[in-house]
């Protein structure tokens, strides 16, 4: 049996080899994983330069920083790209596994391509965006916390990226976002398949047995897909990105230390802490460990390693906490969060990916992945305490370290996999004949067993659609903006309109009072002499006994903005200019 061309070693590199490395803990970087690269910088690097700009007290130019990170992603390829052959098959499942998954992300929001998610946090994440795009600064002003609230705090890089994705695609953050979000999500998948690949046994076929680990992924669906088209973790998602970057530069590193590996996590790292910092700790965990157990390096070359990975994240993370000790506190927030159960998970997948978790600790490569496995196990314990007797939602961040635990564990069921196909390819006869065959086998008929369900799954129904956006943003042009009802079935979408599009304060009675964003209470206030002059609604919902009470002033498909024909009341004016937003 003929395995694939092997992964080409990279001799870029200057440090020396352990003497008990095999000949595949010898590689460096190959074609597939210097586009992986590219593709990452591509991702982080406009976050920490706008975020880098910002801070040094310039405004935000999106095509100033599209000019430095093409730059960057220009500087990186010929660097990583010095000695590597590009082999052919690598890429292009690389690319493959990204497409698909990118293609598929798309097609379950077109066409509008808005957000999917139907929790407040969306609305959240879009009036950071808003804000930044109105301004390209981010919030100084401490009196901007009335409108932002917790936000004022928040790490501003996915919202970061998509506003300047907007500009770039000359739309906005609104519509940039779900395809920022999707394609982080394809790369990650991405990463996933390289790490996978680099963890196979040898003499077995790579890229179809690390296929396994990215089909996998779709297991734990409402942790992989359902964060973001259904809970809105849109930061928590795009982090989970660099996160997996900062793995899978340490399993590259731990297989043949190089300057190139640190450089990459370093990326990573920034964009981790700058994004969603939760997930920070983990890889900063292994990092010191692995450096110090690698045989083979000078105390000088461990420490010149250490200082390029953690030196830029520790300046990104002293730079952003330096007056922001209020945000050390989000640790102990607490939410809804999904619940692992075999209702998800099943038991195939556990079992599986155990069996492959005792395979990687008895393997020399194996040792980042489960250090990193150990990592978030006891990120979460710490949590878990930390958040101890703090109410209901007390186990919520530590719950949330699930939700990248189970990308090393699709990882370590591939490594499972992989083993029994080793095993069956050890007799004669497989092995000469059906050892490639097999190895392609075992994805098809994991394939067969996991997309049919998905393929099935319908569509989510999105809160924000295109038509409330655009009465929303004719509300905020012509009526005065808290005077405006919302009078529509979905609450996620009041809340998005009333905060996100209208501008309206978080930290006001009306906004905590979740009968502001119902349909029956507003169809009570609609129905009495004293209600709110005017609503956003939608048509389609509204009783026609209530449409009869208003005049419509514009409208936009069902939606539309109405005023009442008769009486009403407007506690801020009726001067649109009159009302002050940030």
């Amino acid at each position: 049996m003929h395995s694939e061309e092997p992964l080409i070693a990279q001799p870029t590199s200057t440090l020396p080899r352990s003497r008990g490395d095999s000949s595949h803990s010898r590689m460096g970087l190959d074609g597939a994983e210097v586009v992986a690269s590219v593709a990452l910088v591509l991702l982080a690097a406009p976050i920490i330069l706008a975020y880098l700009l910002e801070r040094s007290g310039a405004a935000i130019s999106p095509v100033a920083i599209l000019a430095l990170s093409l730059g960057a992603a220009a500087t990186m390829t010929g660097w990583l790209s010095r000695g590597v052959r590009w082999h052919a098959g690598g890429v292009v499942w690389f690319v493959a596994v990204v497409t698909m998954m990118l293609a598929w992300l798309l097609w379950l929001a077109w066409p509008a391509l808005l957000p999917l998610g139907a929790g407040v946090d969306i609305a959240h994440h879009l009036l950071l965006i808003d804000y930044i795009e109105r301004h390209w600064r981010l919030v100084h002003d401490p009196q901007v916390e009335a409108y932002l609230g917790e936000m004022v705090h928040y790490t501003p890089g996915s919202q970061l990226l998509a506003a300047l994705a907007g500009a770039w695609s000359r739309t906005d953050g609104l519509h940039a976002v779900y395809p920022v979000v999707a394609w982080s999500v394809a790369l990650k998948a991405g990463f996933v398949f390289l790490i996978a690949r680099r963890l196979m046994p040898d003499g077995v076929p790579r890229i179809p047995l690390a296929l396994t680990a990215v089909l996998f992924l779709l297991v734990p669906y409402s942790h992989v897909v359902g964060s973001f088209t259904h809970d809105s973790f849109l930061a928590q998602v795009v982090s989970e990105l660099f996160d997996i970057a900062m793995w899978w530069a340490l399993v590259v590193w731990d297989e043949r230390p190089m300057i190139g590996a640190m450089v990459l996590y370093a990326i990573a790292g920034a964009g981790v802490f700058l994004t969603w910092p939760v997930w920070i700790g983990p890889p900063l965990v292994v990092l010191p460990l692995l450096v110090l157990c690698r045989r083979g390096l000078s105390a000088r070359d461990r420490f010149a390693h250490l200082i390029v990975a953690g030196g830029p994240i520790a300046a990104v993370a002293a730079l952003y906490i330096a007056g922001r000790l209020a945000w050390v506190g989000y640790v102990r927030a607490g939410g809804a969060v999904v619940q692992p159960s075999t209702s998800e998970f099943g038991w195939l997948f556990p079992i599986v990916s155990v069996i492959g978790l005792g395979f990687l600790v008895v393997r020399r490569r194996g040792r980042a992945t489960v250090g990193f496995v150990a990592a978030i196990g006891l990120q979460a314990l710490a949590l878990f305490e930390l958040n101890d007797g703090h109410g209901e939602g007390a186990s919520y961040m530590a719950l949330k370290m699930v939700y990248l635990a189970v990308y090393p564990l699709t990882v370590a069921a591939s490594v499972a996999v992989a083993a029994g196909c080793e095993a069956l390819t050890r007799s004669a006869p497989v092995r000469q004949r059906g050892g490639m065959y097999v190895a392609w086998i075992l994805p098809v008929a994991l394939g067969i067993v996991i997309l049919p369900p998905i393929a099935r799954t319908t569509r989510p129904r999105p809160a924000i659609t295109e038509q409330l956006n655009l009465a929303g943003q004719w509300a905020r042009a012509h009526v005065d903006t808290g005077c405006v009802d919302y009078l529509m079935s979905h609450d996620a979408a009041a809340y998005w309109l009333h905060l996100a599009v209208l501008g309206n304060p978080r930290m006001s009675a009306r906004t905590g009072d979740t009968a502001t964003f119902e349909l029956k209470p507003a169809i009570v206030r609609w129905i009495t002499p004293d209600g709110l002059r005017f609503a956003i609604a939608d048509l389609s919902v509204v009783p026609r006994d209530v449409q009869q009470d208003f005049e419509v002033l514009a409208q936009f498909g069902s939606a539309a903005v109405v005023a009442r024909r008769t009486g009403g009341r407007c506690p801020v004016g009726t001067n649109p200019a009159s009302k002050t937003t940030p």
